[in-house]
């Protein structure tokens, strides 16, 4: 992950780099397993799913709600909004365990590929373009996704 610009110092950003973190490592172990054609795989999905749900709601409500109306960010936010859906879709369906290695892997590759996205480009800007304010509503909004997931 990215630590060029200190942007995870923002604990919003630095929280949702270390879920990223999280992510990648559940990915991994699911690929391993599709890849090896281990019967974990279904455990594997899983463990990802627990993560990956609640940290894509927690993106929308927090990060991507504040920058949806800077001017220049709509049109990013909705490609974002547009790769969550797609992992909703595939990984995050309650039919992915029926989803064949193949499915699976591309469905991995392009999580990867939001993730460098957001680690690279969005965390860094979001830096630059949003003030206080804001990042104090996407504080609030990490807590209350926070607190939702604990019950």
């Amino acid at each position: 992950m990215c630590d060029h610009c200190d942007c995870r110092e923002l604990a919003p950003i630095g929280e949702l780099s270390t879920e990223h973190e999280r992510i990648g490592s559940l990915a991994a172990l699911l690929r391993r397993e599709v890849e090896s054609g281990s019967p974990d795989r279904a455990a594997a999905l899983s463990a990802l799913q627990a993560a990956l749900g609640p940290h894509l709601a927690k993106e929308e409500i927090g990060l991507f709600a504040q920058l949806e109306g800077r001017p220049g960010f709509a049109w990013y936010v909705e490609q974002l909004h547009g790769e969550h859906a797609r992992a909703r879709s595939s990984l995050l369906s309650p039919d992915a365990v029926q989803m064949s290695a193949p499915e699976v892997l591309a469905a991995l590759d392009d999580l990867s590929e939001h993730i460098q996205t957001e680690e690279y480009d969005l965390f860094p800007a979001s830096r630059l373009i949003l003030d206080d304010l804001a990042w104090a509503k996407v504080a609030a909004a990490h807590d209350t996704a926070n607190a939702h997931a604990t019950r």
